[in-house]
């Protein structure tokens, strides 16, 4: 259920780019078009409505209903990448530290 709504979530924020599952809970989302020029809009609006599913009260959402998502974004820069592998190394990376954070209690931003 969990990955279900998360994918939902995912798919409804970033309409416009396809979304790939890659692994148990790791998506991708190939940024395209209008959610490509928007991105730290989106982004945003992403985190706040992961925010709203983590912290929901305990009486609107069942424990299993509760999400909530570490998030690592780049762009494609030439100078840093040699491939398209080297760019999602350096989304991962930026993945895991958001996950540090969130297990610190730091808001990732």
């Amino acid at each position: 259920m969990a990955l279900r709504k998360l994918s939902d979530l995912i798919c409804t924020v970033f309409m416009h780019s396809p979304v790939f599952r890659i692994g148990g809970d790791e998506f991708v989302v190939i940024l395209k078009n209008n959610d490509y020029d928007e991105v730290d809009k989106l982004v945003a609006e992403f985190r706040a409505k992961i925010d709203e599913f983590e912290h929901a009260d305990a009486r609107e959402l069942k424990p299993w209903e509760r999400i909530s998502a570490a998030i690592g974004f780049v762009r494609y820069d030439p100078n840093l990448d040699s491939d398209v592998a080297g760019t999602f190394r350096r989304a991962d990376k930026q993945m895991y530290a958001c996950k540090q954070q969130m297990k610190g209690g730091v808001a990732p931003r």
